[in-house]
């Protein structure tokens, strides 16, 4: 494995494309930021995958290119041939790496994309990680790493959401908890001691949250902090309980709004009534919470940010609330569905339309004390990013009517639509 944190050089002088590399598989984990203020990195790509076919060229060697990861598998159809892959995978990839690894001469100039599928280690083998990688990544202060204790689709429909599409039809693995306990307290040994257990949501099967919640209390890792996202139903008084005697550093929900009519149309499965009793429990408690909002979503309008900005400045503590603006729509969702777009044409950064005035009501309603310089920099670069981009109308064909009465979605001016 090649990492550029640990050898900026790598990336600059590429000598270790002069290996016999049989294959090289690259990980495209983001296609831009998502954030209203961002550029697509697609360009970025693309320049780096000619510089390693040019050395590749200079070093007389002809291995097989494999693209993957979360952001290619989204976008797999675009990126295959604009990134000159052999071949792509879509959604999980370690068992279909191991194949091709198998025959790498049977992929050779295939062009296509070929669908990954459950890889059985995931529930019997300790996922290591290189010891010399580790240590370099323990210097970045406040260091974090990433731990799975499930494979399973998310059972919620939130309408922005790709993670279904990307996890592929994963039933629902559970990781075994002494693989668990392996992989944690590897990562302590080798210095890190901030976990984020990247489940779509670590709650959605309480009884086995609760065993490993349960599980990290016994490690007891001295120093080892944790967080994770979760759902406020289920949440029961138990779980808080546990997670209170567990170092978790803080519980992350997403709402995405504090409106009822706009988190139904979201998608979400519960309501502010459902946010109300979680972070209750998390108060009595003692344990600190982070509520996700996102502005501009469907059905936005001056009532919805109003009720749910009023319920942050009467509900919510200093620190408690995370901001943003805009909803970066991506393929195989159902907020693309909804605005018939097509997925060749969602490359480019494109954001569900909303009304240009949710800056000023936002600055308008919301608390000072929910914005710091740093949250007031990021909202206004956020508005004066969308006041330069491209404005395209919706397609008239749209199967579902949008829930928005405003009739355009904004694009990046970085990039043409595809």
């Amino acid at each position: 494995m090649i990492d550029f944190v640990e050898d900026p050089g790598a990336s600059d002088d590429l000598s270790w494309l002069a290996d016999s590399w049989d294959a090289i598989g690259f990980t495209i984990r983001n296609i831009d930021p998502i954030d209203l203020s961002c550029d697509s990195h697609v360009k970025h790509y693309e320049n780096f995958l000619n510089r390693v076919r040019a050395a590749l060229d200079r070093y007389g060697m002809r291995p097989l290119l494999v693209g993957g990861g979360p952001g290619y598998s989204l976008f797999a159809g675009q990126l295959l041939t604009r990134l000159g892959f052999d071949v792509g995978v879509i959604g999980p990839g370690e068992q279909v790496m191991l194949d091709i690894l198998d025959a790498p001469q049977e992929y050779y100039g295939l062009g296509k994309n070929v669908t990954g599928r459950r890889y059985s280690g995931f529930m019997t083998q300790t996922l290591g990680h290189p010891k010399s990688l580790m240590e370099v990544y323990t210097h970045f202060e406040g260091a974090m790493i990433g731990v799975e204790t499930r494979r399973k689709t998310c059972y919620q429909g939130c309408v922005y959401c790709p993670y279904a599409y990307i996890s592929g039809d994963n039933g629902g693995d559970l990781k075994p908890l002494e693989l668990i306990a392996s992989e944690l307290r590897s990562v302590y040994s080798s210095g890190i001691r901030r976990v984020f257990f990247t489940d779509g949501i670590f709650n959605s099967e309480l009884r086995y949250a609760k065993e490993v919640v349960r599980l990290i209390t016994e490690l007891d890792l001295p120093g080892l902090t944790w967080s994770a996202y979760f759902t406020p139903k289920p949440f029961d008084d138990e779980f808080a309980e546990l997670l209170a005697g567990s170092k978790v550093e803080f519980v992350v929900i997403s709402p995405d709004s504090l409106d009822d009519r706009v988190m139904k149309l979201l998608g979400k499965t519960f309501d502010t009534r459902h946010v109300d009793r979680c972070l209750e429990r998390c108060r009595r408690h003692g344990i600190p919470a982070r509520v996700n909002i996102v502005f501009g979503g469907p059905g936005e309008d001056r009532e919805s940010v109003r009720n749910s900005i009023q319920y942050a400045n009467s509900k919510l503590e200093d620190g408690e609330l995370v901001m943003h603006v805009g909803y970066r729509v991506l393929p195989q969702t159902g907020m693309a569905r909804q605005l018939g777009i097509p997925d060749d044409d969602l490359l480019p950064p494109t954001f569900y339309p909303f009304h240009p005035d949710i800056f000023s009501w936002i600055m308008r309603d919301l608390d000072n004390r929910f914005m710091p310089p740093e949250a007031l920099f990021n909202l206004m670069a956020a508005r004066s990013s969308s006041k330069r981009m491209a404005k395209v109308p919706l397609p008239a064909n749209s199967p579902e009517s949008a829930p928005t009465e405003f009739p355009y979605l904004a694009l990046s001016r970085q990039l043409p639509l595809v």
